[in-house]
């Protein structure tokens, strides 16, 4: 990356934020004990942010992280990689119970607090470590490390390769070589899936409200980091260059995807906003073309 890719990990504070107005678990304890809070308090007094213009964002990461989930829950995928995992809790969550093994990333600042993070969770909540849930240090643009990352995943079996909030801070190359890493991963697998929620169009970013063009800017201040310099032009821009990289590509919207809401009755907020978010928050499934074989999988 051309500007320090740790920078880009302070906006996993900004997603913790929002998560805390809905009903994800362990959502409100990971906001308070990473203080979530003063972070974002800290970037709308800089930026002069009014708060009570975004609340519109909590819903949004709702229906990014439950769509997800749901997308998981319905795949029957027994083995996950995550890949920029930020302060999600979903690898906790997600093996709890059951026989799913889950691999979460990120960049080596991100974990270290991660573990702690979860050290915490667990002993509050009096969950013992599980051997199916592990955490580690991978950059998603370096397939070695990724690699190195899945080594206690059943190369037999497919995997599925989720990554929920990355790729609107990547340029085009990078989205391209995080897209030919992830093809490779399934060619070393059995197969599997890739989901994403956060791929943006040309189009919509031009009518953006005037408040969220702040945030957005106040987000390009911390990270340093163009937003969306990966926007395709739309639907068959993106399907187009996903196709040559060797997937077949299916969208879903996030809200129909979401089975409940929490944060429109803690924040107020009307369900008729659903509506309005349906249009444009999608996400994607991404699974390799059948034409494509594995001639990916030694890149």
């Amino acid at each position: 990356m051309v500007a320090d890719p740790e920078k880009i990990s302070i906006t996993a504070k900004l997603s913790a934020y929002y998560r805390q107005f809905s009903d994800i678990a362990f959502a409100s304890e990971v906001a308070a004990l990473i203080g979530a809070e003063a972070a974002y308090s800290k970037l709308a007094r800089d930026y002069g942010l009014d708060r009570d213009q975004l609340t519109a964002y909590a819903p949004m990461f709702e229906a990014r992280y439950k769509s997800v989930s749901e997308l998981i829950r319905k795949s029957g995928a027994s083995q996950i990689l995550e890949l920029a995992c930020g302060y999600s809790m979903r690898g906790l969550e997600l093996t709890r119970s059951g026989t799913l093994r889950y691999v979460e990333t990120d960049l080596q600042g991100v974990i270290s607090t991660k573990q702690e993070l979860l050290d915490e969770v667990r002993r509050c909540h009096h969950i013992a470590p599980s051997s199916r849930h592990h955490v580690t240090v991978a950059d998603a643009l370096d397939v070695e490390q990724l690699r190195v990352a899945v080594r206690e995943l059943d190369a037999r079996q497919p995997l599925l390769v989720l990554c929920e909030g990355l790729m609107g801070y990547l340029t085009r190359a990078e989205t391209e070589r995080v897209a030919t890493n992830i093809r490779a991963l399934l060619g070393d697998h059995g197969g599997g899936s890739w989901i994403v929620p956060d791929f943006t169009f040309v189009s919509e970013l031009r009518n953006l409200p005037p408040e969220r063009l702040r945030l957005r800017s106040a987000v390009r201040g911390i990270t340093q980091r163009q937003l969306d310099a990966s926007a395709f032009e739309d639907q068959d821009d993106l399907v187009s260059f996903f196709a040559d990289l060797g997937f077949d590509t299916r969208v879903s919207s996030q809200i129909d995807e979401t089975p409940s809401f929490a944060s429109l009755a803690s924040l107020g907020l009307p369900v008729s906003l659903l509506d309005r978010l349906r249009p444009v928050l999608r996400v994607w499934v991404m699974t390799p073309a059948p034409s494509a074989g594995t001639s990916l999988s030694s890149h």
